[in-house]
């Protein structure tokens, strides 16, 4: 939630009536609560004041909302990252992404975005697992000689390693709108 928005209602204010108070434009209030970002000279003046705080309080309250985000993302990017574990240990796109997402559950942004990055891993997976079960007793008969069962490992792990690259950039950029699969399991 944006600092000022959580300050304006504790204190009982709207946004008209903040607009009034501090005599800054209704668009300034609207546009620092959608962006979160430091209020700077005058608008930090006036908001300080109406706050019955000092400007350098209110900067600290943003400071330190910005690294809580700024750690919550980090924590996003290494539960998907860690889904690269798979080409190296076994069902390691589930181990260290739960692992993580387990260990930072306290927060509902890492909570929400870690629950889509492992539901997909999980679902990968299964499906993975059910085609490498079923392919040699059905597709084997109609394509001898043909290692079916390893292209298709390759080509889901190709499909993998697309999905995690493609869903970093999104994290990267802050387009946390990924991987919203209809079907959960978590």
């Amino acid at each position: 939630m944006s600092v000022l928005k959580s300050i304006r209602e504790k204190e009982g204010y709207t946004q008209t009536d903040l607009a009034t108070k501090t005599g800054l434009s209704l668009r300034t209030i609207q546009r620092l609560e959608n962006t979160n970002k430091i209020p700077k000279g005058y608008t930090l003046n006036a908001l300080a004041e109406e706050f019955h705080m000092e400007p350098s309080a209110l900067q600290a309250q943003y400071l330190h909302t910005k690294r809580s985000r700024d750690s919550e993302i980090s924590t996003i990017k290494m539960i998907n990252l860690s889904a690269f574990s798979f080409l190296g240990i076994p069902f390691g796109n589930l181990i260290l992404p739960i692992i993580i997402w387990r260990n930072n559950r306290d927060s509902q942004f890492v909570d929400e975005v870690g629950r889509r990055i492992v539901n997909f891993q999980i679902l990968f997976t299964l499906i993975l697992s059910l085609l490498l079960i079923l392919m040699p007793f059905t597709v084997s008969k109609l394509f001898p000689g043909i290692p079916l069962v390893l292209i298709t490992a390759l080509m889901a792990y190709l499909f993998n390693i697309v999905v995690i690259i493609r869903t970093a950039v999104k994290i990267q950029h802050q387009d946390f709108d990924f991987l919203n699969v209809s079907f959960r399991l978590i």
